[in-house]
């Protein structure tokens, strides 16, 4: 099962060990995503991240999993990422793609979930 972006007026139910984080205004909805954060690293696009971001971030193994035509969520496989690049990470850190705590956080916005500056 990939991540997914569904709206906050909906159940909150997710998948045993999923987490889910408000994800602000997508296609006109407020939405949260859904993911496991110990299998997937999450990365929000606010606005056109512009062709050599989109091309850094396939090249790092991300894949684009959702566009709302403006904003884009891209998405990485943990277990896939570690495997083409043996020891060169502790499993356990913090992925590139999310803030210190784990969380995904937008790219070209600057912004960590929760609102603080994670430059």
């Amino acid at each position: 099962m990939k991540p997914f972006l569904r709206p906050t007026s909906r159940a909150r139910l997710a998948p045993v060990g999923w987490t889910s984080e408000p994800a602000g205004q997508w296609a006109g909805r407020e939405v949260e995503v859904v993911y496991d954060p110990r299998q997937h690293q999450v990365v929000l696009c606010r606005n056109d991240p512009g062709d050599r971001t989109r091309a850094e971030l396939a090249g790092a193994g991300y894949r684009r999993c959702a566009s709302d035509g403006t904003q884009e969520m891209w998405v990485r496989d943990r277990s896939v990422a570690d495997a083409a690049a043996p020891g060169t990470r502790d499993r356990t850190a913090a992925p590139p793609a999310c803030g210190g705590d784990g969380r995904p956080r937008a790219v070209t916005t600057m912004l960590r979930w929760g609102g603080r500056s994670w430059r």
